[in-house]
């Protein structure tokens, strides 16, 4: 039997929200009651934070409940029956002064089916600001099906065609505010694509302002790192700029391998060296062994211990990888979040068969026993109610309590640094 907590995952709104919400000088009006928007406000605070004096009386418009992001018209009864015009009108007419960078407005689910134009109210109302409207972000669909059409609906409003394509830059697809340590991701990157000569110019939807979407018509090459939130996004930039999209074979770069890989496909496709950021990966890798050898030789582990994954397919398949080819580690359960089929469902399948270990793909990662637990807090602390004895590293959202004060990364060489450290450390409490 499924575990209940198996099934907390966010859905295509809370993907249109995030999208929205990491574009740095947005304002992502929610047309929908108040209990929607009270989850998403917080969560984006805390990955992106705004309101840094932390006082919620500078937020005390009606609208935005105390809180500095989403402001909501919070509809009642009478807005389902008679228009959300006037609430919606009020709020566009407060936020369109504030110096946004664009401005988008979102129907709740239920919202949705009022019918309301929303498009000729911010077109009525808003005013030298770019703005889009999502009538629906999809009915319970995917996190990165609504990640995407909020972010296309960004691209059409601030669209930057027309401008000359620029040697060895990139986009970064895929990334954003709601993933565990996104910010040292995107820095992971452009530090070791800048090592290779080749110039990020941006990551929509990952923090980076308005203005960014201009430049993502200049690029040479679209990077897709996870095709889950950015395929449909590089069809879009293939058919609207003809920019060629490459994703990587091995998945997001999550790992020495993986993270080698994609800066080959990379460099290779731009005719740059990837040389000096190989050297630096190299260099992770030598400080890695040294750790790994002493801790083989005295406690034997981390090979033949037991790992978990809850993720996307494509951070499953290059963890899983990773960790069993690198580590000798054994995948015990794999759950893979619905987002549909991708390249990297069936590549995963092929690998654990290749191991013989495809029946972890079918297997719980609340009820099967392990020693790591790779996932969201949920999923830890559900394995938790379980009475298992594992050490559980966070890898996706939502997060448990604990505050990040320094930057970390889960890409790049670092990444594999960190998650080696919190691997090698957390069996140390697990194994007798």
């Amino acid at each position: 039997m499924k575990a209940f907590s198996e099934n907390i995952t966010p859905d295509s709104f809370s993907g249109a929200l995030f999208a929205v919400e990491g574009i740095r000088d947005s304002c992502t009006v929610l047309n929908g009651p108040t209990g929607c928007k009270f989850y998403h406000s917080a969560i984006s605070e805390s990955q992106f934070q705004r309101n840094f004096g932390g006082d919620p009386m500078v937020f005390r418009s009606e609208f935005h409940f105390g809180m500095p992001r989403i402001p909501a018209t919070y509809l009642d009864g009478n807005d389902y029956v008679f228009s959300s015009r006037e609430k919606l009108e009020r709020l566009l007419r407060l936020v369109s002064g504030q110096g946004h960078g664009i401005i988008a407005v979102i129907n709740s689910p239920g919202a949705a089916l009022i019918g309301d134009d929303l498009g000729s109210f911010l077109e009525q109302t808003v005013r030298d600001v770019p703005w889009f409207a999502l009538e629906t972000a999809g009915f319970s669909g995917t996190f990165g099906g609504g990640y995407q059409k909020a972010l296309i609906g960004a691209v059409d409003a601030l669209a930057g065609a027309g401008l000359p394509r620029l040697p060895r830059t990139v986009n970064l697809l895929g990334l954003g505010i709601y993933q565990k340590h996104y910010e040292g991701n995107y820095a992971a990157l452009k530090r070791l694509l800048g090592l290779c000569g080749i110039e990020v110019l941006a990551a929509p939807g990952a923090g980076d302002d308005a203005a960014s979407f201009a430049r993502l018509s200049q690029a040479a090459l679209n990077v897709v790192l996870y095709p889950e939130y950015a395929a449909a996004l590089a069809e879009k930039l293939r058919a609207d700029y003809g920019t060629p999209a490459l994703a990587g074979e091995e998945g997001p770069p999550l790992g020495f391998d993986s993270t080698e890989g994609l800066l080959r496909q990379i460099c290779a496709a731009l005719d740059a060296d990837p040389a000096p950021a190989l050297l630096r990966i190299e260099e992770a890798r030598a400080q890695a062994y040294r750790h790994l050898a002493r801790l083989s030789v005295l406690l034997g582990f981390p090979k033949g211990t037991l790992f978990s994954v809850k993720a996307e397919a494509s951070t499953a398949y290059a963890l899983t990888k990773w960790l069993s080819s690198y580590l000798g580690m054994i995948p015990a359960a794999i759950t893979l979040n619905d987002e549909g089929e991708t390249p990297f469902v069936p590549r995963l399948k092929a690998y654990l068969d290749s191991i013989h270990r495809g029946a972890a793909l079918t297997s719980s990662i609340i009820t099967t026993p392990c020693h790591v637990l790779l996932g969201d807090a949920n999923s830890i602390a559900a394995l938790r109610l379980e009475g298992q004895r594992f050490c559980g590293i966070e890898i996706a959202m939502p997060s448990l309590s604990y505050t990040d004060i320094t930057e970390k990364s889960l890409f790049g060489e670092q990444g594999a640094l960190f998650l080696l450290e919190q691997i090698i450390n957390g069996l140390r409490y697990v194994i007798p």
